[in-house]
C-alpha cells in the first residue's frame, strides 16, 4: 500500500514538472498592412508577415519601401528587383545598418513559401526592426508580373 502512494505521489510530481516545463504560445499583437490596399496579409503569432506583390508594388512605386534580396549574390546577380539591396539572409543583421531608416523593409527570396524571406523577417522583428514583411510570391511571381527588374551586381 506504501509502495502505491510513493508510486502514485511520484507520477504526479513529475507530470506537473513536465507541464511546468512546457512552453506556452503566447499571442502575438497584430500590425496594420503599411498601406490600406487589399492584400497584406498578417498572419497570426508565430508567423512572420506577408505582403502581398499588389501591395508591394504599390510601395515600390511610391517609393516607401525598401527590398532586401535575402538570396545569394550570384543570385542576385542573376536578377533581382530593381533597386533592391543584395542581402544574403545569413549577413540580415550584421548589415542591416545598410537599410535607409525610416522605410518599410520587405525581404524576398526565391522559395515557394517565402521560407528564406521570412526566417530573415523573424530575425529582423526580433532585433527590433519594426514594419518588415515577406514578399508572398518572392522573385519569381515579381518577375513573372512584369514588374520592374534589373540583372547584375549593384
Amino acid at each position: 500500500m506504501r509502495k502505491s502512494i510513493v508510486l502514485a505521489l511520484s507520477l504526479t510530481l513529475t507530470g506537473a514538472l513536465a507541464q511546468a516545463q512546457m512552453k506556452r504560445s503566447v499571442p502575438q499583437p497584430q500590425q496594420q498592412s503599411p498601406i490600406t490596399v487589399k492584400g497584406a496579409q498578417n498572419p497570426g503569432a508565430p508567423t512572420f508577415q506577408r505582403i502581398s506583390q499588389a501591395d508591394a508594388y504599390k510601395l515600390f512605386q511610391e517609393k516607401k519601401a525598401v527590398f532586401i534580396d535575402v538570396r545569394s549574390n550570384a543570385q542576385f546577380s542573376l536578377g533581382h528587383i530593381k533597386g533592391a539591396l543584395s542581402i544574403p539572409g545569413s549577413q540580415i543583421i550584421s548589415r542591416f545598418s545598410e537599410v535607409e531608416a525610416g522605410k518599410i523593409v520587405i525581404a524576398y527570396c526565391a522559395c515557394s513559401a517565402e521560407q528564406s524571406a521570412g526566417a530573415a523577417a523573424t530575425n529582423l522583428m526580433n532585433h527590433g526592426v519594426r514594419n518588415v514583411w515577406a514578399l508572398k510570391g518572392g522573385w519569381h511571381d515579381w518577375k513573372n508580373n512584369r514588374y520592374p527588374i534589373a540583372a547584375g551586381p549593384k
